[in-house]
């Protein structure tokens, strides 16, 4: 426990101190509670969608970043995204709520399956996620990787992104984070 030490003033401090809290007052104490009532019904109906009626996620193929090599680490963050957050994503020190494997997929099966999985991780609350690009096959010009770096740069959900750790795959995986 903190011991104080006990200050005298002069009387010249004591004046000036009186003098300076002469019109102070001390705040009127009042007993408010605050509740929360809840209606019966909700205001209006709830709404049921089924999965097919949801909107996918749209990807617009018009390629305006330069290309990657296999061997390109990637790393993307939207304004407003915390460094520390950032860095931690970079480290993979967030253990990954799901895992998107798009190897050997075509171009449209892996842009079907990034929209269906982005929307199951935003119905979810996933924040945090990897998927699996691979290298490609021509490490030059490897395609999912990316069309990738331009189609997760494109949604809103999609808050920053890195080429993962080597653990995890390294620059043929990115760690993802995503919206809340």
């Amino acid at each position: 426990m903190p011991k104080y030490k006990k200050i005298s003033l002069t009387a010249n401090d004591q004046a000036l101190f009186r003098r300076a809290m002469r019109r102070v007052r001390p705040l009127q104490h009042t007993k408010t509670t605050l509740s929360r009532t809840q209606s019966q019904q909700p205001s209006r109906p709830l709404q049921t969608t089924k999965y097919d009626e949801q909107p996918s996620f749209e990807f617009s193929d018009q390629e305006n970043l330069p290309t990657v090599t296999g061997d390109t680490l990637l790393e993307f963050a939207r304004s407003g995204v915390q460094h520390k957050k950032l860095r931690k994503l970079r480290q993979g020190q967030y253990n990954m709520d799901a895992t998107l494997d798009l190897h050997g997929k075509t171009v449209v099966k892996a842009r079907e399956s990034l929209s269906q999985f982005l929307l199951e991780c935003q119905e979810r609350g996933l924040r945090h996620v990897l998927i699996i690009h691979g290298k490609g096959r021509d490490t030059n010009k490897p395609i999912l990787k990316n069309k990738l770096n331009h189609w997760l740069r494109q949604t809103e959900q999609v808050l920053a992104f890195v080429s993962a750790t080597a653990k995890d795959g390294k620059s043929g995986a990115l760690y993802v984070l995503l919206r809340r």
